[in-house]
């Protein structure tokens, strides 16, 4: 069996959670000696560079188009598509060499034009797309964008459609472009996501809530398969099964930006008024949007010592990094697919306090082996916060669920990889 897998952008890249899984799933695969070819996709330059990774083949792919691509996929006769990024792509190439497609759902942006599936009220969103929902949210993505959308919405699809073609062919206006190319990137989105609807042979939810978005979308539930993702396990565990006298340390792991709810965990770490406690922020910002919010973020709270930014770290640093830490606080405000840092931090017996952001729910039990809240809501936090430094036993670490290893996730990847290659072979043939 021949597994081409699609890489998550580029390949080498630990920006997001979906970059680190699928090199996770690829190193253990090369582990257990399977037959793997890697795309990886660049945005610089153009053409196919082949290069070697543990002695496999890995494609950078940098901006060339489908025809070549296809010819490409066509002469390494893949037996399946395991596709992470550039799912519609795939999903069309797939369909037209008569591969089955596998994608995975790394994120809200596979249906969600806004990339997040967070609307403009900051709450998770439960409606489908269309121009009329998603219009304010994309918008507000686009500075200047939201004082344009009393106006926009105005218009129909058709015309704002129309209105965004005509200032494209046009030079580019700051801030008037933008806007009116948001009706086309909407519509695009749509197309997109029709293309994966119907291209795609199984679509891999790692959690309940993106299953249901996808369903509430179009996609055919029968196509839904939930595989929750597995990770490489800590080989020595210090079981910490209480924290006693000493300073309680809150901490956070990922990418420091606006809807992972950064800002609601220093607003209510900030209003607690014990000392013994410390919030250990460990991750770094990618995008200059990113990089401005931590940036306000750090002057706003910088006189509050018992805040500490470590900075970003590599995923093979993570367990080190946290072994002396106490509690995992994940406060987003979106919603998350999985969460790889909560499964790292319960492998390692490190309760978690989080938001209910979807993967959360598929890993903890609250008041079982963490904690769960409402999403976006500030006196929530403090008070959970507060609640967990004032139990005087101090025994956080319940009865936890068992983490599944990387090892025995791939092993469910390679059985339905064989399970879909069969089904298509008869599909095609018959």
């Amino acid at each position: 069996m021949k597994i081409l897998q699609v890489a998550s952008g580029n390949f080498f890249s630990t920006y997001g959670g979906g970059q680190v899984y699928v090199k996770n799933i690829v190193d253990e695969m090369i582990r257990q000696r399977c037959s793997l070819i890697i795309f990886s996709f660049l945005d610089d330059s153009n053409g196919i560079e082949k290069r070697n990774y543990r002695g496999i083949d890995l494609y950078e792919i940098k901006n060339v188009e489908r025809s070549e691509l296809q010819q490409l996929i066509q002469a390494i006769q893949p037996d399946i598509i395991h596709a992470h990024s550039q799912k519609a792509l795939m999903c069309t190439i797939g369909q037209a060499l008569h591969i089955p497609v596998i994608v995975t759902s790394h994120h809200g942006g596979i249906v969600c034009p806004a990339g997040t599936l967070l609307n403009f009220k900051d709450e998770i969103c439960n409606v489908s797309v269309s121009h009329t929902n998603c219009l304010p949210c994309v918008l507000r993505n686009i500075r200047s964008g939201k004082y344009w959308y009393p106006f926009m919405k105005q218009l129909s699809m058709e015309q704002y459609i129309s209105l965004g073609e005509k200032l494209q062919a046009k030079p580019f206006i700051p801030f008037i472009t933008p806007i009116g190319q948001s009706a086309l990137y909407i519509n695009c989105k749509q197309k997109e996501w029709q293309s994966i609807v119907e291209g795609c042979t199984r679509m891999i939810a790692p959690c309940h809530a993106i299953k249901e978005a996808m369903i509430r979308n179009g996609l055919d539930k029968k196509k839904i398969i939930v595989i929750p993702h597995g990770i490489p396990l800590p080989s020595n565990v210090s079981s910490l099964s209480s924290i006693g006298n000493e300073c309680v340390k809150f901490f956070y792991v990922g990418r420091i930006c606006y809807v992972k709810g950064i800002h609601v965990l220093l607003q209510a770490f900030n209003s607690l008024q014990q000392d013994n406690v410390e919030l250990h922020l460990i991750g770094g910002a990618g995008n200059k949007g990113e990089r401005r919010y931590m940036a306000q973020l750090q002057r706003k709270y910088k006189k509050d010592s018992r805040i500490i930014w470590h900075g970003k770290v590599e995923p093979e640093q993570v367990f080190d990094e946290i072994k002396n830490l106490h509690v995992l606080v994940l406060p987003s405000i979106c919603l998350e697919i999985f969460g790889l840092n909560i499964s790292e931090s319960l492998a390692m017996g490190k309760p978690v306090l989080a938001t209910r952001c979807g993967g959360a729910e598929m890993q903890i039990e609250d008041g079982v082996n963490g904690w769960l809240i409402e999403p976006n809501n500030v006196e929530a936090l403090y008070t959970k916060m507060e609640e967990i430094i004032s139990n005087k036993k101090r025994n956080y670490l319940m009865r936890s669920k068992q983490v599944v290893s990387i090892e025995k996730h791939c092993n469910t990847l390679l059985e339905l990889y064989l399970n879909e290659i069969s089904n298509g072979w008869k599909s095609h043939y018959f």
